[in-house]
């Protein structure tokens, strides 16, 4: 009878635990995000709290981290309320804890019995990761303090008696621990213990810094997701050491959203903090954006887009990344933002109809907006020398009153090959920007140049497998691309040439590869950068 009576409460306690209902966020191969709908239960979860420390040697990263630390603490709150455990793992830290508690109650628990090999060390990279391009320089630390600000920082910390290299004691205040049901420790074979012996399989990381402690950490990311784990990372409770003079030039936040996207594509998927607490996922705010930056806008067609680069090569620089590169190392201009707003198969009609109030009025304010179709206009548009005119006014108008302040850059198209220059469109987007009293931004010499040099490097190879040679499909295997009615076969260079090369159509796809946009990429910088030094 009492075993019935223990069954009969334990079955209603697992029933009345309300599980958490929760959306992850992962990216396959191309770097496509997809979501996935879970309820976990709250019994088997815990949140790993990763290095919310009180100081830290870089000035900009306690600012950040006290902007985010009150709604991070909303989230704990909550979750410690639903029934997930709380372990607040301040690394080195230690010290003020110990006695206590929550120091206790992970020091307590007992040795798992499947205690992974290393879980005591950093995991710097896991197989994931190891053909892929890391996608920020951290070289220098991640500091990004203004130099004079931070050598102001580092002598208010000597003179509190602390090491401006590690000035860290406790964790920041603001995140309350709660000794009844929290557990502190900075030691991945602690934590893994008290997570097994509790058959907590669902770990939720939230902290700083993404890119050092959050992912490599003994009780970081990588480990326990390599040891079976299921990890996911709270994205907006985040943040990186990126310091935006350092490759690849993004601003902070875009460079913690770069390495975010890492994250998810190869290491765990992410939630946001607002599917525990509503509202709006959190975002730092205008004051902690650093030194402000030129805002760049690229409108076109698929050869502005870049999609079949962006899907086969997605860690690689694309064409906006180029731009933004080649201006960050001229030296003495502005930090840059590059916004890449090509649509494949798009003419200008069709981005007044659809989507540009969406995706072009919508855009930070904008210093310059490079202008590339023709292409398509001239394939689908009636009456085209008519027509492209009167769009191309049109789209000019919004865009003046849209972004004001903006250098309006109409630019001609791309040759495709020595036998097709599009001199005729060309032509036409050369009297449209004397029209418009707007400077032409001829791209076609530099870019026909390049073709002169090698006809078929700067283009990737898309053929339908279909016309590949039945005895020939095996090489072609591991380079098909599905696609509704007929498999493609996509290689962004010249690989296969040797196979395929005498095969009809085999280089007639004249989208450039990362070699052209590179080209493109190039020249716009070079053009560019003396119109930014001259404050055009």
């Amino acid at each position: 009878m009492r075993f019935i009576a223990f069954s009969f409460l334990l079955a209603t306690s697992l029933v009345a635990e309300n599980p958490l209902s929760l959306t992850l966020q992962s990216r396959n191969a191309t770097n496509r995000p997809s979501l996935v709908k879970e309820q976990w239960l709250p019994s088997r979860t815990a949140i790993i709290v990763c290095d919310m420390w009180d100081l830290h040697h870089c000035k900009n990263a306690v600012i950040r981290e006290s902007e985010m630390a009150p709604r991070f603490n909303e989230v704990l709150e909550k979750a410690r309320k639903e029934g997930v455990l709380i372990i607040h793992a301040p690394s080195s830290c230690m010290k003020p804890y110990e006695g206590t508690p929550a120091r206790e109650r992970a020091k307590s628990a007992p040795v798992a019995a499947r205690l992974p090999d290393k879980i005591g060390e950093w995991c710097k990279q896991i197989p994931n990761e190891e053909l892929n391009v890391y996608p920020l320089d951290q070289s220098d630390g991640g500091e990004d303090d203004d130099p004079q600000e931070h050598a102001k920082w580092a002598a208010e910390l000597s003179a509190k008696g602390l090491n401006p290299k590690a000035p860290w004691t406790k964790q920041i205040d603001t995140l309350r621990i709660d000794q009844e049901k929290d557990a502190i420790s900075d030691s991945g074979v602690e934590i893994w213990n008290l997570l097994e012996s509790r058959n907590i399989d669902n770990v939720i990381h939230m902290g700083v810094h993404l890119n050092m402690c959050v992912s490599g950490r003994p009780f970081g990311l990588r480990q326990m997701a390599k040891n079976g784990k299921h990890v996911v990372l709270m994205r907006d409770m985040t943040d990186t050491m990126y310091n935006p003079a350092r490759w690849p030039f993004l601003s902070h936040v875009q460079g913690t959203a770069r390495f975010i996207e890492h994250v998810e594509r190869l290491i765990c998927p992410s939630i946001t903090s607002d599917q525990f607490i509503g509202g709006q996922p959190f975002a730092f705010s205008d004051a902690t954006a650093g030194k402000k930056r030129l805002q760049i806008i690229l409108l076109g067609d698929s050869t502005t887009e870049a999609s079949i680069p962006k899907k086969m090569a997605p860690s690689e620089p694309q064409l906006e990344d180029t731009v933004r590169i080649q201006l960050a190392r001229q030296g003495g201009l502005p930090p840059c933002d590059v916004y890449n707003e090509g649509v494949s198969g798009e003419f200008i009609r069709r981005l007044l109809d659809t989507r540009y109030d969406k995706a072009v009025k919508t855009k930070p304010q904008a210093d310059y907006i490079f202008i590339r179709y023709g292409l398509n206009d001239a394939a689908k548009v009636k009456d085209f020398k008519t027509q492209f005119p009167k769009d191309f006014h049109e789209l000019l108008e919004r865009l003046r009153k849209d972004h004001p302040k903006a250098m309006l850059i109409p630019m001609t198209v791309i040759p495709y090959a020595l036998n097709n220059l599009h001199e005729d469109i060309n032509a036409s987007i050369g009297e449209i920007a004397a029209n418009e009293k707007l400077t032409l931004f001829d791209i076609a010499p530099r870019y026909l140049e390049e073709l002169k040099k090698n006809p078929d490097g700067l283009n990737y190879r898309r053929l339908p497998l279909s016309k590949i040679p039945e005895d020939l499909r095996p090489f072609a295997t591991p380079y098909i691309v599905p696609e509704a009615n007929d498999p493609k076969v996509v290689v962004l260079d010249n690989r296969l040439d040797g196979i395929f090369g005498h095969i009809p159509g085999w280089t007639g796809d004249r989208h450039p590869n990362l070699a052209g946009y590179n080209v493109i990429g190039d020249e716009t910088a070079k053009w560019l950068a003396p119109v930014i030094r001259q404050g055009k």
